[in-house]
Formats: structure tokens, sequence, C-alpha cells
């Protein structure tokens, strides 16, 4: 798992991002989390997405052999629609770690 606090544009991280390639539901839908912080989640997903949108995401993940989930609410930032996928930025208002 790689660690990036680098800026991204004109954009400032406010916490450390982790990369991964977790699979998450968002609202039922599936998709997969690219990278999580404390305060954000960058997803990919088919389901439309909208800016100022609330969303319900769930992340899955083994962990000690049992298959765990990390549930919380993000409200979009940023919509990227590519070759059929859409790409989400958004912001937790439920952070998954304390």
């Amino acid at each position: 798992m790689m660690i990036s606090s680098e800026p991204r544009g004109s954009e400032q991280r406010t916490a450390v991002r982790f990369d991964t390639h977790l699979p998450i539901r968002i609202d039922g839908a599936r998709g997969v989390a690219h990278n999580i912080s404390n305060t954000g989640i960058y997803f990919e997903t088919e389901a439309p997405q909208s800016p100022g949108q609330l969303v319900n995401v769930l992340v899955e993940y083994q962990a000690q052999g049992r298959k765990r989930q990390l549930q919380c609410e993000g409200q979009v930032l940023r919509v990227i629609r590519e070759d059929g996928r859409v790409g989400v930025a958004a912001r937790l208002l439920t952070p998954f770690f304390a």
C-alpha cells in the first residue's frame, strides 16, 4: 500500500491518502476505491454521480481471514466521466478512521 500526501494540481491535501484497490458499494452500486484518507475517498463506479450529492460508501476488505466492512457518508466533490466509468472524489462527512 502506497502513501501519498502530494498535492494534485492546485489542490492541497489535508490528510495522508492511502492508495488502494478495494471493492466498495455506493448506495448499493458496485465500485472500486483507488485511494482513501480520513477525510476523503476517490473511487470509480458505473453508477451516475453528481457534485453535491450525498453518498453512502461501504468499503469491503479482508483482515485476519475475515471479511470486514467500513461504512461512511460522503459528499461528492468532483465527477470525471471517461470510457463508461465514473471517477468520483468525495469528502467524508463521517470518517473511516478515528
